[in-house]
């Protein structure tokens, strides 16, 4: 048995993997593996002469606590029924977690088929959503007086890719864990949804773009997995695009990030609200991670870190706030707290705040006088993302 970088001669072998796991589309896995395949971002492993399981590793950057770090998006992992029981994906996520520290990224994101599976690796969930749901009379009896002001049209790469980065820049400038996007993103992400059926499409206003929504027509359904605008008006505007574009179609659902919602009081329209867990993060080597990040903190901790995977994180850090940023150095001093490698990433994230996780009693307290510089070095953010693979 042996795990390694996939070879080209084994992409067929990997393909047909994909497809007896994941119910993918044919044209989408003719694309993906076309334009989004790389052998040397696959593992597999390869026992008895052939590809019993693989997975693959997307690279991405992504911003965290005003910091642009490299990472990998994990997918496509995938075994045989008859390899299965057998601990191939320990192995295989292990060796990955390996692959992606060689190439310093520090923190690793994927989206699970089942949570509780990847929580015993040290994933835990950082990005939520919050999901719409309803009939759409009302969605438009919420909307009512909401008049389109400007002008949609269809998104057209690249002409509209200084303009969109601006948009996206703006929406999340308050966010957390955003990928950041160049064009090949924008392609990306245009080429999904219209494999599934929908489009892209800019708000224009004064000849500025204010905003872009992505949208779908979807087995009886209008899925709205995007809105992005500068305001909350322009936001209800390109909802009623929407409701337009699905005319044919009763149900809506609305994809929306956490926090504050642009849409107040919209459940009183019998409109179902659920917050979604999303995608899954893991702080790959927390040293590299958690060192220079740009935050202005002038306390000092010491935290002790217990990863059960990753022998290199188990480790006691002083983190101490500077002119320069954060400063974590390996330390043999009384740790002031334990966090476990899971929890870590979520405060990393800001997914919980110090505050809960302490009352969730998550993190073990040994110095009560520290919680105070615990609760400002992390304090909440919103998280966000729309990639999902």
């Amino acid at each position: 048995m042996e795990i390694r970088q996939a070879k080209s001669s084994e992409k067929k072998a990997i393909i047909d993997l994909w497809e007896y796991c994941f119910d993918d589309t044919q044209e989408f896995v003719e694309w993906f593996f076309r334009d989004r395949y790389q052998d040397d971002n696959t593992l597999v492993l390869y026992n008895k002469d052939r590809v019993c399981s693989a997975l693959q590793l997307l690279p991405y950057n992504i911003a965290i606590r005003g910091r642009e770090m490299s990472t990998s998006f994990m997918v496509g992992v995938s075994t045989w029924p008859e390899d299965r029981g057998q601990g191939y994906i320990s192995k295989l996520l292990q060796k990955s977690l390996e692959v992606m520290r060689n190439r310093r990224q520090w923190v690793s994101i994927l989206l699970p088929f089942n949570y509780n599976f990847y929580r015993k690796y040290g994933w835990e969930t950082c990005y939520s959503y919050n999901l719409y749901s309803g009939h759409r009379r009302n969605f438009t009896e919420y909307l009512k007086g909401i008049e389109i002001q400007g002008r949609i049209r269809p998104i057209y790469l690249p002409q509209d890719l200084d303009q969109l980065n601006k948009c996206y820049s703006f929406y999340t400038k308050d966010l957390d864990g955003y990928v950041v996007r160049g064009e090949q993103d924008w392609h990306r992400i245009l080429t999904d949804i219209r494999l599934d059926g929908g489009n892209g499409y800019i708000y224009e206003k004064e000849n500025q773009i204010v905003g872009y929504i992505f949208l779908e027509d979807n087995q009886g359904e209008l899925s709205i997995r995007t809105i992005c605008s500068k305001d909350m008006e322009t936001y209800r505007e390109m909802l009623r695009f929407a409701l337009n574009y699905g005319s044919k179609r009763d149900q809506v659902l609305l994809k929306d990030k956490s926090g504050l919602s642009s849409l107040p009081n919209i459940t009183e329209r019998n409109i179902v609200k659920q917050e979604k867990p999303f995608v899954m993060g893991r702080i790959v080597d927390v040293q590299k991670a958690l060192d220079k990040l740009p935050l202005a903190w002038d306390g000092e901790i010491v935290i002790q870190v217990i990863d059960p995977l990753l022998e290199w994180n188990n480790l006691k850090l002083a983190l101490k706030g500077g002119k320069n940023g954060l400063s974590a150095l390996p330390t043999h001093r009384k740790a002031d707290f334990d966090i476990s490698i899971s929890v870590l990433s979520q405060l990393l994230w800001g997914y919980y705040t110090p505050q809960e996780l302490v009352g969730y009693k998550m993190i073990e307290i040994y110095n009560q006088r520290k919680i105070k510089s615990l609760e400002n070095l992390f304090p909440s953010k919103t998280t966000y993302i729309y990639e999902d693979y």
